[in-house]
């Protein structure tokens, strides 16, 4: 490979803001970051053994599994969840397309407490300690944005999900941000249900300013979060709607529909 075709080194973020803690603030985020790492392996391990153990040819029992850790992890993590409006019953064996707005990593805990389901997530998670190989055996759908067969090869496992009566999940703006505003949604994550027999759900999540993921760094974001006393956020699910054949003007409705959400969630929660 000559030295033309080498692609340039990704620009290196710029340092956060140093994370001043209390001796008590350290305290609960070391004991909270070692909680999470136990009990997201006691989940995996044990969640994955009676699946193979039982059967799980429809994936209920590993979604009963990713609805307990997520309320587990809810509950160490000190995130309060009101919950205005309640997931709609599930079809039996019709899958289901969760869009969510994306404001924290908390945002997973949240949705897979009510939801479990399977996730659409940054390539990025699999280097995360734990959570990482967690993520992996559960089957997670990992992509790269940057990288174009990447985003065409979690679409065909998106589909091949939803075909088979599974729940994903995914944050169509692509990433986080602050404030209540729902931004334009990427078409990619919504091509995965056009044209299939399955239901799309959406759900809008409220945060106390302040608290969303704005900084450069995961870690500093994790840092703030794991020694927060509590971290309460409102939850509105809106009607599950039967996925279109064409996904023309999807993004626009899906966008004001969650906004909606949003706003209700905000003012309720």
């Amino acid at each position: 490979m000559s030295e033309a075709s080498v692609p340039p080194p990704a620009p290196a973020l710029p340092d956060d803001p140093p994370v001043h803690l209390t001796f008590g603030e350290e305290v609960r985020r070391q004991l909270r970051f070692a909680a999470m790492g136990l009990w997201t392996a006691y989940c995996t391990v044990v969640g994955l053994s009676l699946r193979r153990i039982l059967g799980d040819p429809d994936g209920l029992r590993a979604d009963r599994w990713k609805q307990r850790w997520g309320r587990g992890a809810c509950w160490i993590l000190g995130v309060e969840r009101t919950v205005v409006a309640p997931p709609p019953p599930r079809t039996p064996g019709r899958g289901r397309l969760v869009v969510a707005n994306h404001r924290t990593p908390l945002d997973i805990a949240c949705l897979m407490s009510e939801f479990g389901g399977i996730f659409l997530a940054n390539h990025k998670t699999r280097q995360a300690p734990i959570i990482g190989l967690a993520a992996e055996s559960v089957l997670t759908v990992f992509v790269d944005r940057d990288d174009k067969n990447s985003g065409a090869q979690a679409i065909r496992q998106m589909r091949r999900h939803l075909s088979e009566g599974r729940t994903v999940v995914v944050f169509p703006e692509g990433t986080t941000f602050a404030g209540d505003e729902v931004r334009e949604l990427k078409g990619g994550a919504l091509i995965a249900a056009a044209g299939l027999e399955v239901d799309i759900v959406p759900v809008g999540l409220a945060y106390p300013p302040g608290t969303e993921f704005t900084e450069h760094h995961l870690s500093t974001h994790a840092r703030r979060f794991l020694s927060r006393p509590r971290t309460p956020v409102g939850m509105a699910v809106g009607d599950a709607v039967p996925a279109p054949k064409s996904r023309r003007g999807l993004e626009e409705q899906l966008q004001k529909s969650l906004q909606g959400l949003v706003d209700r969630a905000r003012k309720q929660g």
